[in-house]
């Protein structure tokens, strides 16, 4: 018939409604964001850049600082299932290997790893956590990180 069948045009609609829905709200908008290292002190390349919704903007550490990390404290506890990583790339992918903690009041307790963000990672996560703060840490990178976005999100049903 040359068209698409009434079928698939049904799920890709129930799939644009989940995705619009699940990154409707950041959940890290309202966090305070710290960092281990911040390039130059600089408020350029301050952590809060990665929550600005800019691509251009950034949070980046010292050269030759590549163990780091950035700290997302929510004003109260957060549920979330869905993390989203974004690295500035005009200046080249750097990141190799990262991990996601979660304050349990006591101790940090990590939930994901990963390697590579580039672009755009999704983590997934199997079982939502819920946390008054989360850590992301650089555990590999050929230099130091440029890391244009950490958000949070749930993910709609």
């Amino acid at each position: 018939r040359g068209r698409i069948n009434e079928v698939d045009v049904a799920a890709l609609k129930d799939l644009r409604r989940r995705l619009d829905a699940t990154f409707k709200t950041n959940l890290a908008r309202k966090g305070k964001f710290t960092a281990s290292n911040v390039r130059g002190n600089d408020p350029q390349f301050s952590a809060a850049k990665a929550k600005d919704d800019s691509r251009q903007t950034y949070w980046a550490t010292d050269d030759g600082v590549t163990d780091s990390s950035l700290t997302v404290e929510f004003p109260k506890a957060t549920t979330f299932d869905v993390v989203r990583l974004r690295e500035f790339l005009p200046l080249g992918q750097r990141v190799e290997a990262f991990a996601l903690d979660s304050w349990d009041g006591n101790a940090w307790k990590e939930f994901a790893t990963g390697t590579s963000v580039g672009n755009c990672r999704l983590v997934r996560l199997a079982e939502p956590v819920a946390a008054t703060k989360v850590r992301l840490r650089i555990l590999k990178a050929d230099v130091c990180p440029a890391i244009s976005e950490l958000s949070f999100y749930k993910e709609s049903k």
